[in-house]
């Protein structure tokens, strides 16, 4: 935790991102995403309804993730982060805590484009610039990991254009952009590795780990990436680290994505378990109490791209290790 503890409730959020039921962008991520879009001569092909999937296997893909999809990750994010209906208070109470003061390490796992933790930064810095919460100084280490380059040098790019604006509010951010293919447990070792050691020479025990929308890579694809999250998951448990996770994803209608979070808060809080196959999902065999499971919300957020107004569908998942 960090030294800056408060709780915000839905009347402290701004009209600037909430106002008549519909989320809004910051206005700076917007223009960024755009000025992006400009650079390249990609912004008349802007359209949100393309379909998902994965944010970066080809070229192709991580551009075209970043084009459509990138604004629609960013609400989701926003969304849950903020909390403006008081449906989840708990989600929004623990990334105001740690993203408040101090340096923190920061691990976004299938980080893509990085529109998630971009849009957590945005919404901090909106608060900030709004007095909502205080000023105090942050750090943000992010290892970025993916195995999409691409994707991964659009993240440096678009936190390279917000950047002036969170300095402005006391938010400094580095960034460390490692290509892993998160199938491959070995490969993430030494990225995890490398991870711990940095935090350790900067003498930082405290961690949030971001996951967002990997879904699109479908329940075959989460489940070759599970040994990696639960590595993560392992080392962050240690008694002498503070860590939170935060797992967004949008509505699948399935259960699977629950009984993955499920399996890795388990390893996070040190409960042995068994978790196997069982029809299209899984099912966890263990001895302490499952989490509840976490109903999908539904809100309408303004594309600052379009004018229009656009409905989403979103579940997350915390937990924290034991400390």
């Amino acid at each position: 935790m960090g030294l800056f503890s408060s709780k915000l409730t839905s009347k402290d959020i701004p009209h600037s991102i909430w106002k008549s039921e519909t989320l809004y962008i910051p206005v700076a991520l917007s223009d960024a995403h755009r000025e992006f879009l400009k650079r390249r001569g990609w912004l008349a092909e802007y359209n949100p309804s393309v379909a998902g999937g994965k944010g970066g296997e080809t070229e192709f893909e991580a551009r075209e993730h970043v084009l459509h999809r990138f604004l629609n990750s960013a609400a989701r994010m926003q969304y849950v982060c903020a909390d403006p209906s008081d449906e989840q208070p708990e989600v929004r109470d623990m990334v105001v805590d740690q993203l408040g003061d101090g340096h923190i390490y920061l691990l976004d796992l299938a980080a893509g484009n990085g529109a998630g933790v971009l849009a957590m930064l945005s919404l901090l810095c909106e608060l900030r610039a709004l007095n909502k919460v205080p000023k105090l100084p942050l750090n943000v280490t992010i290892f970025a990991i993916d195995f999409s380059p691409d994707a991964l040098n659009y993240y440096a790019e678009l936190l390279g254009d917000i950047r002036p604006w969170l300095d402005q509010s006391g938010i400094s951010v580095s960034l460390t952009l490692k290509f892993c293919d998160l199938t491959v447990s070995g490969d993430f070792s030494e990225v995890f590795e490398d991870f711990l050691d940095c935090s350790k020479k900067d003498k930082v025990k405290r961690f949030l780990c971001v996951i967002s929308a990997v879904s699109g890579a479908k329940k075959e694809g989460v489940e070759s990436m599970h040994d990696s999250f639960k590595i993560a998951a392992a080392g962050l448990s240690h008694r002498a680290r503070s860590s939170s996770w935060l797992w967004v994803e949008p509505h699948v209608g399935k259960s699977w994505p629950l009984k993955f979070a499920e399996s890795i808060r388990l390893t996070l809080r040190k409960i042995v378990y068994k978790f196997r196959p069982k029809g299209e999902s899984y099912e966890i065999e263990t001895a302490a109490p499952l989490e509840s499971e976490s109903k999908t919300r539904s809100f309408e957020w303004s594309d600052p791209h379009n004018g229009r107004t656009t409905k989403s569908r979103v579940f997350v998942m915390t937990f924290k290790s034991i400390c």
